[in-house]
Parts: C-alpha cells; sequence; structure tokens
C-alpha cells in the first residue's frame, strides 16, 4: 500500500508514523489526507503546536477540512475512552467512505506515556474492528521502541512497512493494565442496593445529577448507564452492590462497587452481537456516559461513569 492509497474502507486501520521532524511527518501524511479530504468522511488530527502549524503550510488550504484538536484536551481522559471516541466517527461517514484521525504521541503529565500510549493502541485494535476508521499515530523516529511493536504496519518513505514485532493487544495490556482512577475523597451518597433496591437507585442516581447540574436529556443517560451497570452486579455478580456518587470538577461520578471478579480486557469497547441477550450493560453504559472506567482487585470490582456538566 502507497500513502496515496487509502485503506479499503471497509477493514480497520492503524498505523504507526515514525518521524524526525514536524515538516518531515507533515510531507509523510499530506497524501494520505489529500485522498481523506476528498471523501465523504471526518479528518480529524491531534498534533503539537509545531506538528499542526507543518501540517497546515504543507496541506495549504485543503488543511481547512481537518478538525484540529488540542492533546491536552483529548488525552485528560484514559486511553480506552479516546479509542472509544475514535470509533464513534464512524457514524460520520458516508457508506464507503472512512473516517481518518491522526492521533500524536505526546509527552503527557505524570510520566505514564508509555503505558498510555500501549494502552490506546491496543484499545484501537480492538475498538476499531469491522469500523471504516482509519487511525495514523506519528511518534518520534528513533525514540519510541514500543510504539513499534503496537502497530501492524509503520508508514515510511510513502508505503506501509508490516512490524514484525508487533504483540496482540492482550498481550500489549496485560503488561500496562489501566490504573485505578485518582481518589475522589469523601462521596456524598452511599447507597447499598440489592434487587430490590434498583428503583431507589435510579431516583438517587437522577436527584444528584439534577441537584448537580446535568441537563436534563444527560441526567436520563447517566441513569441509564448506572442502572446498566448496577442491574449487572444483580443478575450476573454477587446480588448486591454500593453505589457511591460525587460532583466535583464539573463533573457528576457515580461508582458501583459490588465483591465480584469481571474479568473482560476492554470493557465497553465493542458493542455485543445483534443477536446476543447478555454483554450489553458495560457497552450501553460506555455509549451513555462520558468515561466508563473498569478495575478489579482482591476486594472485588468498581466501575466507574462520568458525566460533564
Amino acid at each position: 500500500m502507497t500513502a496515496t492509497d487509502p485503506p479499503d474502507p471497509v477493514t480497520p486501520h492503524h498505523e504507526g508514523v515514525p518521524f524526525g521532524g514536524a515538516g518531515a511527518l507533515a510531507v509523510q501524511l499530506a497524501p494520505r489526507l489529500h485522498a481523506a479530504l476528498r471523501t465523504a468522511a471526518p479528518v480529524v488530527a491531534v498534533l503539537d503546536e509545531a506538528e499542526r502549524a507543518a501540517l497546515g503550510a504543507e496541506l495549504g488550504t485543503a488543511a481547512s477540512g481537518i478538525e484540529f484538536l488540542d492533546p491536552a484536551d483529548v488525552y485528560r481522559v484514559p486511553a480506552f475512552t479516546v479509542a472509544v471516541r475514535w470509533a464513534r466517527l464512524s457514524r460520520r461517514a458516508e457508506p464507503g467512505a472512512r473516517a481518518t484521525v491522526v492521533g500524536q504521541h505526546v509527552a503527557l503529565p505524570g510520566g505514564d506515556g508509555p503505558g498510555y500510549w500501549a494502552r490506546l493502541d491496543a484499545a484501537l485494535d480492538v475498538a476499531l474492528a469491522g469500523l471504516p476508521v482509519e487511525v495514523l499515530c506519528p511518534f518520534p523516529d528513533g525514540d519510541d521502541v514500543l510504539s513499534r511493536t503496537t502497530h501492524r504496519t509503520l508508514l515510511s518513505g510513502g508505503h506501509s512497512v508490516p512490524t514484525a514485532a508487533f504483540r496482540e493487544p492482550l498481550e500489549v495490556v496485560a503488561e500496562f493494565p489501566p490504573p485505578p482512577p485518582p481518589d475522589l475523597g469523601e462521596p456524598g451518597v452511599v447507597l447499598p442496593f440489592g434487587l430490590e433496591g434498583l428503583g431507589g437507585l435510579r431516583r438517587t442516581v437522577a436527584t444528584v445529577a439534577t441537584d448537580g447540574g446535568l441537563r436534563t436529556e444527560r441526567v436520563a443517560d447517566f441513569v441509564l448507564a448506572v442502572n446498566e451497570i448496577a442491574s449487572n452486579s444483580v443478575e450476573h455478580g454477587p446480588g448486591s452492590g454500593t453505589l457511591r456518587m460525587w460532583v466535583t470538577d464539573g463533573q457528576v461520578v457515580a461508582e458501583v462497587h459490588d465483591a465480584g471478579r469481571l474479568r473482560v480486557p476492554f470493557p465497553g469497547l465493542v458493542a455485543p452481537p445483534p443477536t446476543g441477550v447478555r454483554g450489553r450493560g458495560l457497552w450501553l453504559a460506555s455509549e451513555l456516559s462520558d468515561v466508563l472506567q473498569v478495575w478489579s482487585d482482591a476486594g472485588g470490582t468498581v466501575i466507574r461513569v462520568t458525566m460533564t456538566l
């Protein structure tokens, strides 16, 4: 495959793009992006300032068709959430076209860059399966050995070159599991629940979300998301759990904890089969909320959903 030949629109494509400088990256990306901009599909670029400026200069007026996003805004959420958001771009593409994302690996605060990018690359391979989305991941040439093992191909010299060192997503996420989210302090609500308590749980979620300032239509989504998670604890878990809630930093957050162990490496990333009767809860919760996070330890499983005000 050459840089001027876009991938087949029905096959997901996730490719690394090693680069030695902003200008060199722009030259590498320009043919692929020119081809993408000629289709009826979104083109999104998440680039540092220097790389964005170089790409704009290389593309000229065509750059106006790209939705440029600030890396600080995009990557402030967990890696799995970013993968889900790129997968959702497929819904904005016309039949026969594919959405395109340029997602640069940038320096992140906190020092978790390698783990974050490993999780994101692994999640993309799972979340994009069967969807018309292309994600190109620029990273510094010679700087990031890890990125060469989390992409099946690399864009180099205008060609897609297979990487012999590629590792499967399950292997990658086993080495770099998602860390537990930050502690939010004392919750405003602590509510144990069982089957008979699900109605009260829904009312509590609606009240806290509404009082916290969440818009009416998003309150309904949030209630449904939390209900799906709590119902899983009742129907498929130990039969009971505990709801905790916070309103903090412009967000409404709900956690459901139960004593069961959830062994799902990529929770909520992929829609269940249409004919299936189970497995929809986490996916629905992910679809209905802004961020879904799941972690398990010896004490059980915690699922956190977040909505931004």
